[in-house]
């Protein structure tokens, strides 16, 4: 088993010299508890669950029989390439080998310093699981549970009345919009000469009042 780093952006790969002698990893979904009148608890399905961990990888001093990845022995040459990946907010790929754990995870701050004398560094990572905002919010609804409507289709529509026999541009207007003086700005949208003269059949196109 060994741990390794994948940068998303330039695939720079950094596989860890010493495997942690554990892990854990959490994965589906949380559960969400309600208190409800009268009826007592209900438990509903939450939102999946992010891996967050927080393990520490020894960093020799040298090369050694138990170091893996062909390590080069130079342990903060690891730590700048940690460091410099959590001060760019980078996408990585935590992959843990003989394992199905392969996640995008970002890097908290890096943590790390000696402790016993030999230049062995020790180094404590905070793992974050990094989930897609986009893939996320694809198909949001309302707050009042309906589909949200396009721009083209939230804004109202043209409508067009026939003209009938004893239709007024007058009474068209105050049936539209409740004030018949617009009628003339009605003509005009309608490229019409005369508010006085239409005709059976005629089409009269009623767009919104601000339109006018």
């Amino acid at each position: 088993m060994q741990f390794c780093f994948r940068s998303v952006k330039t695939n720079l790969t950094l596989n860890m010299p010493v495997t942690p002698d554990r892990f854990m990893v959490e994965a589906g979904r949380s559960v969400t508890v309600l208190n409800m009148a009268q009826t007592g608890q209900a438990a509903f399905s939450g939102l999946s669950a992010l891996f967050n961990e927080q393990l520490e990888f020894l960093l020799p001093s040298e090369s050694r029989n138990y170091t893996q990845g062909e390590y080069s022995g130079d342990p903060y040459a690891v730590v700048d390439t940690l460091v410099s990946w959590s001060e760019a907010g980078e996408v990585l790929r935590l992959i843990i080998t003989d394992t199905p754990v392969n996640v995008p995870i970002l890097l908290g701050p890096v943590r790390y310093g000696e402790q016993d004398g030999t230049g062995d560094v020790y180094v404590t990572l905070s793992m974050r699981r990094y989930r897609d905002l986009k893939a996320e919010t694809a198909g949001v609804t309302t707050e009042t549970g309906n589909n949200s409507r396009s721009p083209a289709r939230a804004e109202q529509t043209e409508r067009v009345h026939t003209v009938v026999k004893g239709d007024t541009l007058w009474g068209i207007a105050r049936k539209q919009y409740g004030n018949g003086a617009l009628c003339w700005k009605l003509a005009s949208y309608n490229g019409m000469k005369n508010a006085n003269l239409i005709y059976p059949g005629q089409q009269v196109k009623c767009p919104d009042k601000g339109k006018l």
